[in-house]
């Protein structure tokens, strides 16, 4: 057996970064040497490609409320096994409270609203970043909802903030009353928002806001002059928004409400999950962008509720805000052609829709309440976030 160690330099560069970020990550506690070549910047560009490569799966962000509140877990499914992984606890960002709003090329935005203070943070480095903050940032009045995504073209990574007056109803704070968002926008490196006025939109924040042809979408509640509008996207480039058509009612889709879509990315294009009841869905999927009549229904999902779920709940769950978060949603696509769906912030199940069957997903390691966030992992530090590279 060839000592790793004997190969040339580039050979074992070239082998390493073909790991997940999670088993890079253990590499560099090997030995000294092994540390050296993981933090080689050339094996970090490497492995930086072949994550965004159509070759691997996504390596999904955990972040668990039990036992441990904002604890962050790295899950890594094998391409052509969904129920073999690897689960690694990583280091959660400086701050006591955090949602993730979006993840964008190994970057994860965090907003906490009590305090309204939004970050930027990678999981297997460390680095943070606080975002500068804006007008809108003084004031607990106000709903924010998030964007973040890269410009190719001129490779520079924006956050949108969608900021809207929040409503009091019976002592509860409510986002949906009052004038509509005002919207600003951080090209990162500036330390300032730039102000896009006032909008008629509402986006939906939510974990499905997905980038496709360099724009971010959303769903978009009902305002009393769209009411049928129900997809937006904001183009990072001409930073316009636009409405996206939906599927055409003729061809079969029912819609089911704003309340009731769901965004996702498959294969690069985007979709469209309508929830039909609990734990059944369809998705319809825009061949061509912008195209109405190109949305297509590929899949019909049934029902299924998982092993875990019928279960007795353990009472000391029902600290966890995510206790009653009861939505089912869809994560993301595998390369196997499989659908993650996540049941009730507990438990994931793989979905095979050459079959039809489902499988629980359980690997060692993974948090019992948490919210899964598919992840582009690197090791990137803030200079290359700043600089585009």
């Amino acid at each position: 057996m060839i000592a790793m160690e004997s190969l040339p330099r580039e050979i074992m560069l070239n082998i390493l970064s073909k790991l997940p970020t999670p088993s890079l990550l253990n590499a560099k506690l090997v030995s000294r040497s092994w540390k050296n070549l993981a933090e080689d910047p050339i094996l970090i560009d490497l492995h930086f490609t072949h994550m965004a490569s159509n070759n691997t799966n996504p390596c999904l962000i955990l972040h668990g409320d039990y036992p441990i509140q904002n604890q962050l877990y790295a899950l890594y499914l094998y391409p052509h096994n969904n129920n073999v992984g690897l689960v690694k606890s990583i280091s959660s960002p400086p701050v006591p409270d955090f949602n993730v709003a979006a993840s964008c090329n190994g970057w994860l935005c965090l907003s906490n609203s009590s305090k309204n203070t939004f970050h930027l943070y990678n999981p297997f480095n460390s680095d943070f970043m606080e975002l500068p903050k804006s007008a809108h940032d003084q004031s607990s009045d106000f709903c924010t909802v998030l964007g973040f995504g890269f410009q190719a073209e001129t490779k520079e990574y924006k956050i949108l903030k969608l900021s809207r007056v929040s409503g009091n109803v019976r002592g509860h704070r409510i986002c949906g009353y009052g004038p509509p968002p005002n919207a600003e926008i951080l090209t990162l490196g500036s330390l300032t928002w730039r102000s896009l006025g006032q909008i008629n939109y509402d986006p939906v924040q939510s974990a499905s806001q997905v980038m496709v042809n360099g724009r971010l979408h959303w769903v978009n509640w009902p305002l009393r002059h769209h009411h049928n509008h129900r997809l937006i996207s904001f183009d990072l480039s001409e930073e316009k928004f636009r409405l996206v058509p939906c599927p055409n009612s003729a061809a079969g889709f029912e819609g089911h409400g704003y309340h009731r879509l769901m965004l996702v990315n498959r294969g690069g294009c985007l979709s469209v999950v309508s929830n039909i009841n609990y734990g059944s869905f369809e998705i319809w999927v825009m061949k061509e962008y912008g195209v109405r009549q190109s949305w297509r229904k590929e899949f019909n999902i049934s029902s299924e509720i998982p092993r875990e779920l019928e279960e007795e709940v353990d009472p000391s769950f029902k600290i966890s805000r995510l206790y009653r978060r009861s939505f089912t949603r869809v994560v993301c696509s595998m390369k196997n052609g499989e659908i993650l769906l996540q049941y009730k912030c507990r438990t994931l199940v793989a979905y095979d829709p050459r079959h039809g069957t489902f499988t629980n997903i359980k690997i060692p390691g993974m948090p019992n309440m948490f919210e899964a966030v598919a992840h582009g992992g690197n090791l990137n530090g803030i200079d290359r976030l700043l600089t585009g590279l």
